[in-house]
């Protein structure tokens, strides 16, 4: 079927999760988007190998997801004289034979080195396209030697689409400054003259 009354009664379950992806990328954006709620993820080390995020809402390639009760990741010592980059990143994960889809927390770590830490590549993979993986990056974990160093969010929470929608009216339809010019020229009679 091409068309769609996705929020419609179909008499049928028919509403997917590739449908509403299709939709929310539409509205919001085809990048991954954490929203302003709860504690929008905050990230908070409770020991050098444990990270716990905070509560938030998100959108990964426009499936939403939330976090409820703070969660925690388990962080891989150092090594000694080493530096290393390790990436917190949200998973979306498929199952191929059953089509069941979760997301949870994942740990990517980063390849240890003696001057430099880089992060570790994020694998590509798109949901629409059938991928059945796909990592939404949250947190930066730089760790030099066995010292763990401060979080680094990777996103900028957005606010409520709403409140985005208001301001932008409110810049277009109640500044009547720009009206002030064309009501002065309908007030001023005309005085072209008769030859």
């Amino acid at each position: 079927m091409t068309i769609e009354l996705v929020d419609g009664k179909a008499g049928v379950a028919h509403i997917s999760s590739g449908d509403k992806a299709i939709i929310h990328q539409a509205k919001f954006s085809k990048s991954d988007v954490v929203f302003d709620w709860g504690d929008a993820f905050k990230c908070t080390m409770g020991s050098a190998n444990r990270a716990t995020i905070g509560t938030g809402c998100a959108s990964i390639q426009g499936l939403d997801w939330h976090i409820t009760s703070a969660e925690s990741v388990t962080i891989s010592n150092g090594s000694q004289g080493m530096k290393r980059n390790d990436i917190i990143c949200a998973h979306y994960h498929r199952d191929s034979s059953t089509g069941v889809e979760k997301v949870d927390l994942t740990v990517l770590k980063g390849t240890p080195n003696a001057t430099a830490a880089a992060d570790p590549t994020i694998p590509s993979g798109k949901i629409l396209s059938g991928a059945v993986d796909a990592y939404m990056p949250l947190w930066r974990i730089p760790l030099d030697g066995i010292t763990v160093g401060t979080p680094v969010r990777l996103f900028t929470p957005r606010g409520a689409l709403w409140d985005s929608v208001t301001q932008t009216c409110q810049l277009k339809f109640q500044d009547t400054s720009s009206f002030v010019p064309l009501l002065m020229a309908l007030r001023t009679p005309s005085r072209s003259k008769t030859v």
